[in-house]
């Protein structure tokens, strides 16, 4: 049996330990500190700039001060930043804990960097040796100096850090938002749905109902006129969108129901290209735009009428009318629940791309419009 293999008491960080600690820290922001320790540097060695431009021995300046200069200022820039950027991404993250970890971190990389510094002093040879209150006040200059500046630096990280939590919460809030709509809408769609279905339905077995009692075999008729409506509509009313062959059918099954009622007071035409066929429209819409010109176009009228159904492409949209010769505008055109009905339905499915109008026909009578995005229907 082989031994169980001894685990290290401290596991080296993995990979994605790494990332997450110093995440952040990319080539951009390493760019950015790269040139602020290269400013600095300048300005620290300005002395000796001002000498060298006397003796006009700039490459000796700028390799022997202030290359130096810049590897002293990245090394301390690398520690200090690090150093915070790891507390900020791994230590608490909200609240007093997270600033008082934040200024533990400043502190101790303060005093790394003081030390950093009196190493690159002495190794430049430029260290002097002083009395211990002068040494600690020098110290105590250098820790304050950079303390200061990582403190700087930290406050603007912590503010943007701030400010990008609260533009991800904006936007998440937007999200949900546009969520909660379109679900607002898809519900009041299936009621405005809803409402179209026991109406119709409701409608055509009052007329069975009435016909089987003085004429059954034209009660029969009706009545398989109503079984092919609901074997074309039944599969696809729960569904927001059909196609024009598919609401034509249903449409023919339908008046073939109130020829049967009306008999010779009622005649239709329809005049749909096949191309058409394919194209998107709203479940049942077509079907409430007919049973409306019959109701309340041919029905009052004793001599009846004809309906008339014509679609053609105009531009980008799809154009369908209904015509009918019956009793035209009345004090209640538009404004039935049915037309009402239609208008809500098309609000919901296209905005403003689609609508319902509704026009005079001449001599007599009223033609309802759809115009609808011509759009190919999904298989």
């Amino acid at each position: 049996m082989l031994p169980e293999p001894s685990r290290a008491l401290f596991p080296p960080p993995s990979a994605a330990w790494a990332r997450h600690a110093f995440a952040g820290v990319t080539p951009r922001s390493a760019g950015v500190v790269l040139a602020l320790c290269v400013v600095w540097a300048a300005s620290n060695t300005v002395d000796e700039l001002l000498l060298a431009w006397r003796e006009l021995d700039l490459a000796f300046w700028l390799a022997d001060d202030v290359l130096p200069e810049v590897a002293c200022m990245a090394a301390i820039a690398a520690v200090m930043g690090l150093a915070i950027v790891a507390v900020r991404n791994l230590g608490p993250q909200s609240g007093a804990r997270r600033m008082a970890s934040l200024a533990v971190a400043i502190a101790l990389a303060a005093a790394v960097a003081g030390a950093l510094r009196e190493a690159y002093l002495q190794l430049r040879g430029v260290w002097v040796p002083m009395a211990p209150e002068l040494y600690a006040k020098m110290w105590l200059v250098w820790w304050t100096r950079y303390a200061l500046q990582a403190t700087l630096l930290t406050v603007v990280a912590e503010l943007h850090r701030g400010e990008t939590r609260s533009l991800e919460g904006l936007h998440h809030a937007q999200l949900e938002g546009l969520a909660f709509e379109r679900e607002t809408s898809e519900a009041r769609l299936q009621v405005l749905q809803a409402q179209v279905e026991p109406h119709f339905l409701f409608n055509v077995l009052a007329n069975v109902r009435r016909l089987y009692r003085t004429d059954r075999a034209a009660g029969r008729e009706m009545l398989g006129n109503l079984m092919r409506i609901l074997d074309v509509a039944l599969p696809h009313m729960r569904e927001a969108r059909s196609c024009v062959g598919r609401e034509l059918e249903l449409v023919e099954a339908y008046l073939g129901v109130q020829r049967v009622r009306m008999g010779r007071r009622l005649n239709f035409a329809i005049d749909v290209p096949a191309p058409l066929h394919g194209l998107e429209m709203p479940t049942m819409m077509l079907l409430t735009l007919v049973e409306n010109a019959v109701r309340h176009g041919l029905g009052p009228r004793p001599e009846g009428g004809t309906i008339r159904i014509a679609a053609r492409l105009d531009g980008a949209q799809l154009r369908v009318d209904v015509a009918d010769d019956g009793m035209g505008f009345r004090a209640a055109s538009g404004a039935g629940t049915g037309l009402a009905n239609i208008r809500a339905r098309l609000a919901a499915l296209h905005g403003e791309s689609a609508r319902l109008e509704l026009a005079a026909n001449e001599p007599r009578g009223l033609v309802a419009t759809l115009r609808l995005p011509a759009a190919k229907a999904a298989p």
